[in-house]
Protein backbone atom coordinates (compact mmCIF):
# COMPACT_ATOMS: atom_id res chain seq x y z
CA UNK A 1 0.00 0.00 0.00
CA UNK A 2 1.30 3.34 -0.97
CA UNK A 3 1.06 6.10 1.55
CA UNK A 4 -0.97 9.07 0.45
CA UNK A 5 0.85 12.37 0.51
CA UNK A 6 -0.71 14.51 3.20
CA UNK A 7 -1.55 17.96 2.00
CA UNK A 8 -0.33 20.82 4.18
CA UNK A 9 -3.68 22.63 4.29
CA UNK A 10 -5.21 19.61 6.06
CA UNK A 11 -3.05 20.34 9.12
CA UNK A 12 -4.41 23.89 9.24
CA UNK A 13 -7.92 22.59 8.69
CA UNK A 14 -7.52 20.24 11.66
CA UNK A 15 -6.21 23.07 13.84
CA UNK A 16 -9.02 25.50 12.96
CA UNK A 17 -11.61 22.77 13.39
CA UNK A 18 -10.17 22.02 16.82
CA UNK A 19 -10.44 25.70 17.78
CA UNK A 20 -14.02 25.90 16.48
CA UNK A 21 -14.90 22.70 18.34
CA UNK A 22 -13.39 23.86 21.63
CA UNK A 23 -15.22 27.20 21.42
CA UNK A 24 -18.48 25.43 20.52
CA UNK A 25 -18.12 23.07 23.47
CA UNK A 26 -17.41 25.87 25.93
CA UNK A 27 -20.15 28.02 24.40
CA UNK A 28 -22.64 25.20 24.73
CA UNK A 29 -21.67 24.66 28.35
CA UNK A 30 -21.87 28.34 29.25
CA UNK A 31 -25.06 28.89 27.27
CA UNK A 32 -26.70 25.98 29.07
CA UNK A 33 -25.68 27.44 32.40
CA UNK A 34 -27.17 30.81 31.56
CA UNK A 35 -30.30 29.17 30.20
CA UNK A 36 -30.72 27.28 33.47
CA UNK A 37 -30.16 30.46 35.46
CA UNK A 38 -32.78 32.27 33.36
CA UNK A 39 -35.30 29.50 34.00
CA UNK A 40 -34.57 29.41 37.73
CA UNK A 41 -34.84 33.19 38.00
CA UNK A 42 -38.16 33.13 36.14
CA UNK A 43 -39.56 30.49 38.50
CA UNK A 44 -38.41 32.41 41.57
CA UNK A 45 -39.81 35.68 40.19
CA UNK A 46 -43.16 33.97 39.51
CA UNK A 47 -43.17 32.71 43.10
CA UNK A 48 -42.55 36.24 44.36
CA UNK A 49 -45.37 37.64 42.21
CA UNK A 50 -47.72 34.95 43.55
CA UNK A 51 -46.68 35.92 47.09
CA UNK A 52 -47.30 39.58 46.17
CA UNK A 53 -50.78 38.68 44.94
CA UNK A 54 -51.52 36.80 48.17
CA UNK A 55 -50.49 39.85 50.21
CA UNK A 56 -52.70 42.03 48.00
CA UNK A 57 -55.67 39.77 48.64
CA UNK A 58 -55.07 39.86 52.38
CA UNK A 59 -54.68 43.63 52.29
CA UNK A 60 -57.93 43.96 50.37
CA UNK A 61 -59.72 41.74 52.89
CA UNK A 62 -58.59 44.04 55.70
CA UNK A 63 -59.70 47.08 53.69
CA UNK A 64 -63.15 45.54 53.27
CA UNK A 65 -63.35 44.72 56.98
CA UNK A 66 -62.20 48.24 57.86
CA UNK A 67 -64.83 49.79 55.58
CA UNK A 68 -67.59 47.58 56.99
CA UNK A 69 -66.52 48.36 60.55
CA UNK A 70 -66.42 52.09 59.75
CA UNK A 71 -70.03 51.95 58.62
CA UNK A 72 -71.04 50.01 61.73
CA UNK A 73 -69.22 52.50 63.93
CA UNK A 74 -71.40 55.31 62.59
CA UNK A 75 -74.54 53.77 64.08
CA UNK A 76 -72.93 52.43 67.26
CA UNK A 77 -73.68 53.97 70.66
CA UNK A 78 -71.07 56.33 72.10
CA UNK A 79 -69.71 53.94 74.77
CA UNK A 80 -68.82 51.36 72.07
CA UNK A 81 -67.23 53.90 69.72
CA UNK A 82 -63.82 53.48 71.43
CA UNK A 83 -63.81 49.73 70.72
CA UNK A 84 -64.64 50.39 67.09
CA UNK A 85 -61.84 52.92 66.90
CA UNK A 86 -59.34 50.40 68.37
CA UNK A 87 -60.35 47.83 65.76
CA UNK A 88 -60.14 50.41 62.96
CA UNK A 89 -56.65 51.38 64.13
CA UNK A 90 -55.54 47.71 64.08
CA UNK A 91 -56.97 47.26 60.58
CA UNK A 92 -55.19 50.41 59.40
CA UNK A 93 -51.89 49.10 60.83
CA UNK A 94 -52.38 45.71 59.15
CA UNK A 95 -53.17 47.39 55.84
CA UNK A 96 -50.04 49.52 56.17
CA UNK A 97 -47.95 46.44 57.04
CA UNK A 98 -49.22 44.55 53.97
CA UNK A 99 -48.43 47.53 51.75
CA UNK A 100 -44.85 47.56 53.05
CA UNK A 101 -44.46 43.81 52.63
CA UNK A 102 -45.76 44.06 49.07
CA UNK A 103 -43.11 46.66 48.21
CA UNK A 104 -40.32 44.39 49.49
CA UNK A 105 -41.73 41.42 47.55
CA UNK A 106 -42.13 43.54 44.40
CA UNK A 107 -38.51 44.65 44.65
CA UNK A 108 -37.33 41.02 44.96
CA UNK A 109 -39.47 39.93 42.01
CA UNK A 110 -38.19 42.74 39.81
CA UNK A 111 -34.59 41.90 40.78
CA UNK A 112 -35.15 38.28 39.81
CA UNK A 113 -36.67 39.37 36.51
CA UNK A 114 -33.58 41.47 35.86
CA UNK A 115 -31.38 38.43 36.55
CA UNK A 116 -33.58 36.39 34.18
CA UNK A 117 -33.24 38.97 31.41
CA UNK A 118 -29.47 39.19 31.83
CA UNK A 119 -29.08 35.40 31.81
CA UNK A 120 -31.35 35.12 28.77
CA UNK A 121 -29.21 37.66 26.94
CA UNK A 122 -26.06 35.61 27.54
CA UNK A 123 -27.78 32.33 26.73
CA UNK A 124 -28.79 33.84 23.40
CA UNK A 125 -25.26 35.09 22.68
CA UNK A 126 -23.76 31.68 23.38
CA UNK A 127 -26.54 29.98 21.41
CA UNK A 128 -25.65 32.05 18.34
CA UNK A 129 -21.97 31.30 18.85
CA UNK A 130 -22.61 27.56 18.95
CA UNK A 131 -24.83 27.73 15.87
CA UNK A 132 -22.19 29.49 13.76
CA UNK A 133 -19.38 27.31 15.09
CA UNK A 134 -21.29 24.12 14.26
CA UNK A 135 -21.80 25.36 10.70
CA UNK A 136 -18.05 26.05 10.47
CA UNK A 137 -17.23 22.60 11.83
CA UNK A 138 -19.62 20.97 9.36
CA UNK A 139 -18.08 22.86 6.42
CA UNK A 140 -14.57 21.97 7.62
CA UNK A 141 -15.47 18.30 7.85
CA UNK A 142 -17.01 18.41 4.40
CA UNK A 143 -13.85 20.10 3.08
CA UNK A 144 -11.67 17.34 4.52
CA UNK A 145 -13.90 14.57 3.17
CA UNK A 146 -14.10 16.03 -0.32
CA UNK A 147 -10.53 17.36 -0.24
CA UNK A 148 -11.80 20.77 -1.32
CA UNK A 149 -9.78 23.59 0.29
CA UNK A 150 -12.25 26.27 -0.82
CA UNK A 151 -14.90 24.79 1.52
CA UNK A 152 -12.46 25.22 4.36
CA UNK A 153 -12.05 28.89 3.39
CA UNK A 154 -15.85 29.26 3.28
CA UNK A 155 -15.99 27.77 6.82
CA UNK A 156 -14.04 30.75 8.12
CA UNK A 157 -17.00 33.14 7.77
CA UNK A 158 -19.33 31.31 10.19
CA UNK A 159 -16.34 30.24 12.28
CA UNK A 160 -15.17 33.81 12.83
CA UNK A 161 -18.76 34.94 13.50
CA UNK A 162 -19.11 32.15 16.08
CA UNK A 163 -15.83 33.08 17.73
CA UNK A 164 -16.87 36.75 17.89
CA UNK A 165 -20.17 35.82 19.59
CA UNK A 166 -18.33 33.46 21.94
CA UNK A 167 -15.76 36.09 22.91
CA UNK A 168 -18.49 38.71 23.35
CA UNK A 169 -20.16 36.35 25.80
CA UNK A 170 -16.92 35.73 27.64
CA UNK A 171 -15.98 39.40 27.88
CA UNK A 172 -19.60 40.66 28.23
CA UNK A 173 -19.31 43.40 25.64
CA UNK A 174 -22.43 42.60 23.69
Amino acid sequence: MAEEKKEKWLNWLALTTLIFSAAATLGSFRGGGYSGKATTSQILASDQWAFYQAKSIKEHAFELQRDALSLQALSAPAPVQAKYQEALTRYAADIQRYEGEKQVIKSKAEGLEKQRDEASKFASIYGKAVLYLQIAIMLSALSALLKKPYLWVVAFAPGIAGLVYFLNGVFARF
